[in-house]
């Protein structure tokens, strides 16, 4: 008599695995769901790790803001009497000015060389009747220019600043880097030019402090 064998299915004979399972890697992640094969997050599980994310910022800042109420209370009251604005904007005057008579040296250091290099190679070239021609160009063209600015900025000259010399420095300056590329006979022109301009510049940063 012959055995009867009954053919079981495959998945039958395999032992069952659970459909789902629970991550439990960090604190905040115990109750997220991953699904068999996939690797994504629950909606409730990124919602609360977004929540950790964002509340650290601001428990930081709650802190700082303590810190410095404290500080606050136990600075002196001399300390607090005394009028920081005041002070920031003496502060901030005096920063200008110092970096409004670093440039004006700047600018002296400029001619002098600028002005020694451009004659010798003027004197060289045999072109001399171009430098008292654009000497004299220059120290019109800065004339004309305070001019110009005096009129479009008229409230500006305060407590020995003048933006105005400022801006025209930096604007000969600039040109004589933008001529370099000119051919010679025009080159040396505008390089006197500026060179003319300069010196005026500085005559009239010169005579600055007498006029406030």
């Amino acid at each position: 008599m012959a055995m009867a064998s009954i053919a079981l299915p495959a998945f039958a004979l395999l032992p069952s695995t659970p459909k789902f399972r629970y991550v439990q890697d960090q604190p905040y992640q115990q109750s997220c769901l991953r699904l068999r094969g996939h690797h994504q997050l629950s909606p409730i599980c990124s919602m609360k790790v977004s929540m950790a994310e964002f509340g650290e910022p601001n428990k930081v800042k709650m802190q700082i803001d303590v810190v410095r109420e404290k500080l606050w209370e136990a600075t002196p009251d001399s300390v607090k009497e005394i009028p920081w604005k005041k002070a920031e904007k003496i502060l901030l005057e005096r920063l200008l000015l110092l970096g409004q008579n670093a440039f004006k040296w700047a600018l002296v250091i400029f001619f002098i060389f600028s002005s020694l290099s451009d004659v010798i190679f003027s004197i060289s070239r045999n072109q001399e009747l171009i430098i008292p021609c654009g000497l004299f160009v220059g120290c019109l063209m800065t004339d004309f220019l305070k001019e110009i600015t005096n009129e479009l900025f008229r409230n500006s000259e305060e407590k020995g600043l003048n933006w105005q010399l400022v801006g025209i420095g930096c604007f000969f300056v600039l040109f004589k880097f933008l001529c370099g590329s000119l051919v010679l006979p025009a080159r040396l022109f505008l390089f006197h030019l500026v060179n003319g301009g300069l010196m005026q510049l500085l005559w009239l940063w010169r005579s600055l402090p007498e006029e406030i």
